[in-house]
């Protein structure tokens, strides 16, 4: 996203730094929803440098809930933040993390708020923290902002993983037929097609298809393979593209077998963090706003911002999340009912545990279920080879035996 040069003024000072947005309408209400007045908003000729390292590019997950964890520990126990930040500063295994607390500190002295110093480094404390910081400072209680800061990581690690986890071993799977097929094509066919051709027997019609795709591979694969390279390099870029971004955000949702399951782990991420950071003491629209920034998923994001402009122009939750298509029928009812009676952050407490144990349930389906499908493809894909190559000699032996 492009880079913009922001000035503004909080209640106690004026602030300067650089931000990315989709435009300057974007920073402008990212800036307002932090409590910050914008005054001037111009665009960066150059995307900020990011410190280089070649062993940690940037702090992992555990390293920042470590971190959350830590101040929130130091915080409760009565240690000034400054403090605080400086002795885990020394700690820091990564130099990511220091260069990027050496900076806090250093605003923190200058007399800025904790929020802003967190925010002037999105690319390693992200966009969640910096919010719930600031609704920690709002509230007074700075020290179970982390405490829900280090929840919010746990808790996007581990559905991360369960994710990557379940879908790691049928991508294997394929890949390795899909290699398979394209060694039989192109070293083991030809050498069984020049023996079948001596013969002058006819060929079965699954031997024939078998030895056309394999003739194919060999005489187009010169240009087969820089075609196939170049569009696994153009595809990528496409899909980077708002318009490629989320017409493939929104397929994934559909998907054959894990569709339904990255559906609920977004709408379980989506509903906790909604929870966690209106509890915090966010309005509804800054929350929305936050969520627009954490979730990956460009189609859902884009319906975010439907809500939270419905939001802004006066409507409720309920009648926003119905403009949307994000939700199923049961939300729409618990955001309802959590609206009239107050609780909506115990309701989407609830919606959130409930999908999280769906998609734990699925995740063990998931696992049971696909162990057939893979079984029987590499079943289809073996029994086309040994067919291709078998049949044929059967009726090999019966020419010979004719011949004699």
């Amino acid at each position: 996203m492009p880079l913009f040069r922001y000035t503004a003024r909080s209640q106690q000072q004026r602030l300067s730094g650089t931000l990315q947005g989709t435009d300057s309408r974007a920073v402008a209400n990212h800036l307002l929803n932090n409590g910050l007045e914008p005054l001037t908003i111009e665009p960066c000729d150059h995307t900020p440098s990011k410190p280089w390292s070649l062993f940690s590019p940037s702090p992992n997950p555990d390293e920042l809930m470590l971190f959350a964890r830590q101040l929130a520990a130091l915080l409760q126990a009565g240690v000034p933040i400054i403090r605080a930040l400086q002795t885990l500063r020394e700690h820091a295994h990564r130099s990511h993390l220091q260069h990027a607390l050496d900076g806090v500190i250093d605003s923190l002295q200058a007399g800025r708020d904790l929020a802003s110093a967190l925010a002037n480094h999105p690319h390693i404390f992200g966009s969640v923290m910096p919010r719930l910081v600031r609704a920690g400072e709002q509230t007074g209680r700075l020290d179970n902002a982390f405490l829900q800061v280090h929840a919010y990581l746990q808790m996007d690690r581990d559905i991360k993983r369960r994710l990557r986890s379940a879908l790691r071993y049928p991508t294997l799977v394929l890949l390795t037929a899909l290699l398979a097929l394209l060694v039989v094509n192109a070293f083991v066919i030809p050498a069984f097609a020049n023996l079948f051709g001596r013969f002058g027997a006819e060929l079965p019609l699954l031997t024939r298809i078998l030895i056309a795709s394999s003739h194919f591979l060999l005489q187009h694969g010169p240009w087969l393979l820089p075609v196939g390279t170049l569009g696994l390099l153009l595809l990528p870029a496409a899909l980077r593209t708002p318009t490629g971004r989320r017409w493939w955000d929104r397929q994934k949702l559909y998907l054959p077998l894990v569709g339904s399951v990255i559906q609920r782990t977004m709408l379980a991420r989506l509903t906790r963090t909604f929870a966690m950071a209106h509890r915090s003491g966010l309005t509804i629209a800054q929350t929305l706003d936050m969520l627009e920034e954490t979730l990956d998923n460009h189609y859902m994001v884009q319906q975010l911002t439907i809500m939270r402009e419905s939001v802004q122009r006066g409507e409720s939750l309920t009648q926003a999340a119905h403009h949307s298509q994000l939700f199923p029928a049961m939300v729409l009812q618990m955001v309802a009912v959590g609206e009239q009676s107050g609780q909506l952050d115990e309701l989407l407490q609830e919606v959130a545990l409930f999908y999280e144990r769906e998609v734990e349930y699925e995740m063990a389906a998931l696992s049971s279920l696909l162990e057939p499908v893979l079984i029987a493809i590499v079943a289809v894909v073996v029994l086309i080879l040994a067919l291709g190559v078998f049949l044929p000699m059967w009726n090999l032996g019966s020419v010979a035996l004719g011949r004699r």
